[in-house]
C-alpha cells in the first residue's frame, strides 16, 4: 500500500482504493475465524482493512503512533480506537482525548541489559567522553560527510563510534587510515552494529544522529544528551516535529539539514563536550523524557483491553 504522507505515491491510491474491498472481506474474515481479544497497530494505510474488520467484529482496537505528527490514517484510525499510545507528549492533542496515553517507544530488551562499562569494554573503547554517530540502519550519506570532515576537531576531545552504513563503511575506514597516529584509535567506524548497538548506546556521553521515533526512544531510554539532524525530506516534517519535541524538553540540540556541514557539527559536538553542566542537565531531561518499559506498559494496555489482565 503506499503512504498519504507520500506525495509522489498519492496518484496511485485510486487504483491501489480498488483493492481496499477485498482486502477488507478478507480481513473481516480472518478475524471471525481467529477471534481475537483485542487488535494492535502502529496505523498506516496498510492497516486499514484490518482495523475496519476489527471494529465491524466488535474488536477493541489499540493505535500505537510513534510519531509527534500523526499521518492522516492514523488520525483516522486513532478515531476508531479504544486506546492509542504515543511516544510523545506533543502527538497528545492531535489525537482522542481521554483515549490517548504515553506508552513510549517499545525497545528491545537485549539493548538494555548493557551498562556503560560493558559497552566500553565490548567496543574497545578507551577512557573519556564517547559520542556515538548514526543516521538509521542504512546510514546518512550527509551525517557521514559531515562527520568525516569535523573528525580531527571532535576526536581531540572524545572517542567517536560511527555507524557509517554497508554502503559507506569503505569511505569511514580510509578516513581512519588518513587520521594522525594520536587520532585514529579514537575513531571506531562500524557499517552497523546488532547485539552491540545497546553496548553503544550505554557507553556514549551524547548520541548523533535522525530524528525518526526510534532512533530518538533508543537514546532516550539510556538517559543521552541528542544531537539530531532530522531527515528533510520526511513526510509531513515529521522528523522536524519529533526533533522539536525533544530539543524543547531540553534533551537535544538541533541542526537543520539544510545547515550540516563539518564546521557546524563539530561546533555543536565539541561545544556540548565542553559544557559538562548543560550535557548533565541534558541528560537529566532525556532520562524524565525515556520510557524503557514501553514494551511491557503497551502489553498490559492490550491484556487490559481485551479482558485478559
Amino acid at each position: 500500500m503506499p503512504s498519504l504522507r507520500d506525495p509522489d505515491s498519492r496518484a496511485s491510491l485510486a487504483s491501489r482504493g480498488a483493492l481496499l474491498v477485498p482486502a477488507l472481506v478478507d480481513a473481516l474474515t480472518r478475524v471471525v475465524r481467529f477471534g481475537p481479544r483485542a487488535c494492535c497497530t502502529s496505523g498506516g494505510l496498510v492497516s486499514l482493512p484490518i482495523v475496519a474488520a476489527a471494529r465491524a467484529a466488535r474488536v477493541p482496537v489499540y493505535l500505537w503512533e510513534g510519531n509527534v505528527v500523526p499521518g492522516r490514517v492514523n488520525r483516522l484510525l486513532a478515531g476508531w480506537s479504544q486506546r492509542v499510545g504515543a511516544t510523545f507528549a506533543a502527538s497528545v492533542p492531535a489525537l482522542p482525548r481521554g483515549r490517548t496515553r504515553v506508552s513510549g517507544d517499545p525497545i528491545r530488551a537485549s539493548l538494555l541489559r548493557w551498562t556503560a562499562a560493558e559497552g566500553r569494554a565490548a567496543l574497545g573503547l578507551g577512557p573519556g567522553p564517547v559520542v556515538l554517530v548514526g543516521g538509521g540502519s542504512q546510514g546518512s550519506g550527509r551525517i557521514n560527510e559531515a562527520l568525516l570532515g569535523a573528525l580531527p576537531q571532535i576526536l581531540r576531545a572524545a572517542s567517536v563510534v560511527h555507524l557509517a552504513g554497508g554502503a559507506h563503511i569503505g569511505r569511514a575506514e580510509a578516513r581512519k587510515a588518513s587520521l594522525p597516529a594520536d587520532l585514529a584509535p579514537r575513531y571506531h567506524p562500524h557499517a552497523f552494529l546488532r547485539d552491540e548497538m545497546g553496548a553503544a548506546l550505554a557507553a556514549a556521553d551524547i548520541v548523533v544522529g535522525r530524528a525518526g521515533a526510534s532512533s530518538i526512544s533508543e537514546a532516550l531510554a539510556f538517559g543521552k544528551p541528542l544531537v539530531l539532524i532530522p531527515f528533510g525530506a520526511s513526510a509531513s516534517a515529521h522528523q522536524a516535529a519529533n526533533a522539536r519535541a525533544v530539543e524543547e524538553a531540553g534533551a537535544a540540540a538541533v541542526i537543520r539539514e539544510g545547515q550540516l556541514d563539518g564546521e557546524r557539527l563539530a561546533a555543536v559536538v565539541v561545544g556540548l563536550l565542553n559544557d559538562a553542566v548543560r550535557v548533565v542537565r541534558m541528560a537529566s531531561a532525556a532520562k524524565a523524557m525515556g520510557r524503557p518499559d514501553a514494551a511491557a506498559a503497551i502489553a498490559q494496555e492490550l491484556l487490559a483491553l481485551g479482558g485478559c489482565a
